[in-house]
């Protein structure tokens, strides 16, 4: 479970700007061994299956999924240039994203149950632990700050987000992520609990790995994770979100329009450009 939501953390940062998308994906296998060390410690040979296992998932996610991701924001880019987008629109998007996580998973999903039945019972008990204090150190730091404070972290986020993707927003425009931060369900110490209970659920089907049908199980735990109640609190942030960026949309001054325009263009050539690159091939080739 961890290391996939890892694996998604550092595909996410593809979308961090398009200055460094290539130099992130390019060392990607290095951003996740990073980023997994902190949660488990593997000896040679389970280092040796991690890094077999995310090559051939690296491989198959340049040449199958980046011409997709291409496709899409080219589309979304000529969208964007014939007017304002709607709600719907936009949650068709949102959609097409949770899709892309659906596959990354479902590709990823039987390498990393060979890896979790090789773990020790010492190494899950410690992983299992690490989770935990991260989820804790998570919540107190959350929690410590006041509902203001958080409420205006969110609103300068949200501004450089916009103003990475439009250029600097306007007036009328900050107002609008105002008003979305204001009524923005905070998370609450509950929130950690039901992360709790989630690890703890995580760790009763880690103890049965090496029983039949572990791969199974873990498939359906993830997909039950994934699952979208549309009357969750998440469905209900998302719908606020996808309706804070259709309002914005109608907005758009002709100078933002193009920026964001571009912008997607530009991703869209990188994707591109990697895709079309064979690191594996020259990795074959060389002595």
């Amino acid at each position: 479970m961890r290391l996939l939501k890892v694996l998604a953390c550092c595909c996410a940062l593809l979308l961090a700007g398009c200055s460094v998308t290539r130099l992130a994906y390019d060392h990607l296998d290095t951003l996740l061994h990073w980023e997994a060390s902190n949660y488990v410690d593997l000896n040679a040979q389970q280092k040796q299956s991690f890094n077999l296992e995310i090559q051939r998932l690296w491989i198959w996610h340049r040449h199958t999924q980046l011409p997709l991701y291409a496709a899409e924001l080219r589309q979304l880019a000529a969208s964007v240039q014939a007017g304002p987008l709607s709600r719907e629109q936009f949650e068709a998007c949102s959609d097409l994203v949770a899709q892309h996580w659906i596959d990354l998973l479902a590709e990823a999903l039987p390498g990393y149950a060979r890896l979790q039945t090789q773990l020790s019972d010492a190494q899950v008990a410690d992983m299992i632990q690490r989770i935990g204090k991260e989820i804790d150190r998570r919540s107190r730091k959350t929690q410590k700050l006041t509902e203001q404070s958080r409420r205006q972290h969110m609103t300068e986020r949200m501004e450089d987000t916009l103003d990475d993707w439009i250029g600097r927003p306007n007036a009328q425009q900050r107002q609008m992520v105002e008003q979305w931060a204001a009524r923005v369900q905070l998370s609450t110490p509950a929130e950690a609990q039901e992360r709790h209970a989630n690890l703890d659920h995580y760790a009763a089907l880690l103890a049965t790995r090496a029983q039949p049908g572990f791969e199974q199980r873990i498939r359906a735990f993830m997909h039950s994770d994934t699952a979208d109640d549309p009357h969750s609190p998440e469905a209900v942030e998302r719908g606020r979100w996808l309706q804070l960026l259709s309002d914005i949309s109608a907005t758009l001054e002709p100078a933002q329009r193009e920026h964001l325009r571009t912008h997607l263009l530009d991703y869209a050539a990188d994707f591109e450009a990697l895709a079309a690159e064979h690191p594996e091939q020259e990795a074959a080739a060389s002595p």
